[in-house]
């Protein structure tokens, strides 16, 4: 997988014109005709044009940090970072291209939250690939969201399998009335009751 991040070094989204597929929405391709009112708009078919494909400015949630899409490594997005429309918005300076594997990107799991004063979250995954940034979001009593970032300001600390957050960042947090998720690269974790 291709992750392509904005540079912000320009105002508004960059286009990726000249691939067709990878693209983060699109699981399938599917054959069809100007006649099949089924297939994908985005391929072309049905007498539109193709889906563009963008890199946004900024993520939506986080308006201070880089946006990006990843892409799945077809035949069409090799070729555009080879010498392409990739590789020229890379040269120009707009886009920075980062390699992953889809094994950095899975759903992280959260295996216990305990409070002793202090919480501590155990599981999988808990780090996101940059620039995406990992959340903690505590729901019930004491019910707030605080990023990597706010942990680790707050004298706590964040790592694969592991989250500190210090009691002064979460001072309403109780037990057995409040929960705890975690996102990491835009995938949220079950909700783990907080012991």
């Amino acid at each position: 997988m291709l992750r392509l991040i904005h540079n912000q070094t320009v105002s508004g989204a960059l286009l990726v014109d000249d691939i067709d597929d990878g693209l983060p929405n699109k699981e399938v391709h599917r054959l069809g005709s100007t006649a099949d009112p089924k297939a994908y708009a985005r391929d072309g078919y049905a007498n539109k044009p193709k889906q563009p494909c963008y890199v946004p400015r900024a993520q939506a949630t986080f308006p201070t940090i880089p946006g990006y899409i990843t892409l799945n490594q077809t035949q069409k997005v090799t070729f555009s970072a080879g010498k392409g429309k990739i590789s020229k918005l890379q040269t120009a300076g707009f886009i920075t291209v980062v390699s992953l594997t889809a094994s950095q990107v899975v759903t992280p799991t959260v295996a216990s939250a305990v409070l002793a004063t202090d919480l501590t979250i155990t599981g999988t995954t808990f780090l996101s690939v940059q620039p995406d940034i990992t959340s903690v979001i505590i729901t019930g009593t004491g019910a707030v969201t605080l990023t990597s970032a706010q942990i680790i300001t707050g004298g706590g600390t964040v790592s694969a399998t592991s989250i500190f957050i210090p009691a002064a960042l979460i001072p309403s947090v109780a037990v057995a009335t409040s929960s705890v998720k975690v996102q990491a690269n835009e995938k949220l974790s079950s909700t783990v009751v907080v012991s």
